[in-house]
């Protein structure tokens, strides 16, 4: 194996705390960040390299960075192999189990081997397994999830799908291997039963708590092209799997149980038709049932707001979720909203990265031994080249949106019923303007609710039922100005 040592990073403070930093590097091609892990000295972040996009193979990457901002990082070129780092996990020495996938250098699109290694901060490997997907299966994907089962084993998610070369049209296999820490494989198993054609795949893979038993979401497995949860016990075997016919589309990753029985899924999902979406956190029961939302929207018929790996859960009052602005063309700036929410799925504050003429995409969020969490991808200058980026953030970074002071002084708008209300809120909007967003916070200043809405007739229906009994303000607004706002009470 030759590893070549990349010496382009650079270091910038953010503000007076030690803890809070950026690092952005050019590299001498495309590079993306998947995802990574944390130890309690510091945090492993992994991806790929291609000089020339999808004319030469990936190389393997991988970014170390101590917990005072101290990185460094390598990659790891394989002779005669093309390689991409996906997921690790920390283990209890500091050293990570990352996985990986190679594949042969003429056929650069397809990978034919799981690649698991133990890697140490200095980014050296002292022990690593490959495993080679079994034939008639390739994986042309990077979606490969991992963590510890209740037993201490690391339980990982990988997808493959026919050996083809149009590979939209196959239908995609989930794999799951029980390994030790050591990367041995301990089990595995090929889920081939019931999955559909092309967009299938998993999205994330999570320890049940309390319980012996791992669950993993994903599209297509079982229900053709549904979102379901999936329920598999130590040996493997699936015990149930329920359909989330609720959930339109989107990445649905869950790092948070509040109980045995609820957890937390964020996700991004189509809010009108193909070209519109939401990014929003929900809280699902076991058997796959929506409970609540939170909908934190930033979306036009131009653009969209997208999520991929973005919950991090510190504590019941910590979690992070990353979110980031896509615009439809290259030539123009877009942010990343990072949200601080709790268990409850109050919003807490946001903390917007922007840059001048940058474009800005969140690929993974990890939390940090000090309660912080790191964000990281890419950021692209419109019409230039990209860069590697890492964000280190605490939550005194994250502030909330718009002025309590602001919203108190208001008064009741008739055309409100009624009011008050237990479940549905009818909003009579003074505009024929045909986009509305409707906002509802509490006297605090706290968002309860922020979506887009066609208005149709000059009419809105929202669903209120969710929310505690109280009083509460509500605000439309199109694109330029307000149109009106004014309090409602919930029973």
């Amino acid at each position: 194996m030759k590893k070549v040592l990349l010496l382009t990073l650079s270091l910038v403070a953010l503000g007076l705390q030690a803890q809070q930093w950026e690092i952005m590097c050019q590299m001498s091609g495309e590079a993306r960040l998947l995802g990574g892990c944390n130890t309690d000295e510091g945090n492993y972040i992994f991806g790929y390299c291609d000089e020339t996009m999808h004319d030469q193979a990936t190389i393997a990457y991988a970014l170390y960075v101590d917990n005072e901002g101290e990185s460094n990082d390598m990659l790891f070129n394989l002779e005669g192999r093309h390689s991409v780092l996906c997921r690790g996990i920390g283990l209890e020495n500091g050293n990570a189990f990352v996985v990986g996938l190679k594949g042969s250098v003429e056929n650069y699109t397809v990978y034919d081997t799981l690649w698991i290694a133990i890697m140490t901060p200095e980014l050296e490997i002292v022990e690593e397994h490959n495993y080679p997907v079994e034939e008639p299966y390739r994986t042309w994907t990077y979606y490969v999830y991992m963590d510890y089962n209740n037993c201490g084993e690391i339980m990982v998610l990988a997808h493959v799908s026919e050996r083809t070369n149009e590979w939209m049209n196959s239908a995609g296999i989930d794999v799951v291997l029980k390994c030790d820490t050591n990367g041995n494989v301990l089990q595995r198993q090929y889920y081939t039963e019931g999955h559909t054609g092309g967009g299938a795949r998993p999205t994330d893979i999570v320890k049940v708590p309390n319980s012996d038993n791992m669950m993993f979401l994903g599209r297509g497995f079982n229900h053709n092209g549904t979102h379901s949860i999936c329920f598999i016990d130590n040996d493997l075997n699936i015990l149930s799997v329920h359909e989330i016919p609720w959930m339109e589309s989107g990445w649905n990753h869950v790092k948070y149980w509040k109980d045995d029985g609820h957890f937390l899924m964020s996700s991004i999902t189509h809010l009108y038709g193909e070209g519109t979406y939401y990014a929003a956190v929900f809280e699902v029961d076991i058997n796959g049932h929506y409970i609540d939302t939170l909908v934190y929207d930033h979306a036009d018929f131009d653009d969209y707001t997208a999520e991929f790996g973005s919950m991090a859960y510190v504590n019941d009052e910590t979690i992070y979720i990353s979110t980031y602005h896509e615009a439809g063309t290259e030539e123009v700036q877009a942010e990343a909203n990072i949200l601080l929410i709790d268990s409850e799925l109050n919003l807490l504050g946001v903390k917007t990265l922007e840059y001048e003429n940058m474009k800005i995409r969140i690929y993974d969020t990890r939390i940090t031994a000090d309660g912080g969490c790191l964000v990281y991808g890419y950021c692209k200058k419109v019409n230039g080249p990209e860069l590697v980026a890492v964000w280190k953030l605490m939550p005194d970074d994250f502030i909330l949106p718009w002025a309590v002071e602001e919203t108190l002084e208001v008064s009741q708008h008739h055309f409100v019923f009624p009011n008050p209300t237990s479940d549905k809120l009818n909003i009579k909007l003074d505009t024929d303007n045909q986009r509305v967003k409707v906002f509802i916070r509490d006297l605090y200043g706290r968002k309860y609710f922020e979506r887009n809405f066609e208005n149709m007739r000059g009419w809105l229906t929202i669903d209120v039922s969710s929310l505690e009994a109280g009083t509460y303000l509500y605000e439309a607004r199109t694109k330029d100005r307000q149109i009106q706002k004014g309090k409602f009470i919930k029973q």
